[in-house]
């Protein structure tokens, strides 16, 4: 993966912009993501790449001084998984990768002043 990135770094890509994938952020996630946990995302991804480039999680949290990550799929008020984001949920759950579904709510104004 470091060669592929210093490869192509810059290059018109679909799924990378570039300027949110530093060499810095490379290297935190392949020290944070198993190189198994990354074979079978590629996998699924390249297995229909067409079905399956859409519904990725929205986010991937790393923490400071914390081994791990997990993706995270974020809903809004409203808002519902869209059928591509359950197959990957059951995807990822049925591989035991790390994901988890965030609700969003707004906060009442009451509680919003209370802080």
């Amino acid at each position: 993966m470091r060669q592929r990135y210093q490869e192509k770094a810059g290059l018109q890509c679909p799924f990378i912009h570039w300027p949110w994938l530093p060499p810095t952020l490379l290297e935190h996630a392949l020290a944070a993501i198993p190189p198994q946990h990354l074979k079978l995302l590629f996998q699924r991804m390249l297995a229909d790449l067409q079905a399956n480039r859409t519904g990725l999680p929205d986010l991937i949290q790393f923490q400071a001084g914390h081994p791990g990550y997990r993706m995270i799929e974020v809903k809004g008020p409203g808002d519902k998984l869209q059928d591509n984001q359950k197959r990957w949920l059951a995807y990822c759950l049925a591989h035991q990768l790390p994901i988890i579904v965030c609700y969003v709510r707004w906060q009442a104004r009451s509680e919003a002043g209370a802080a």
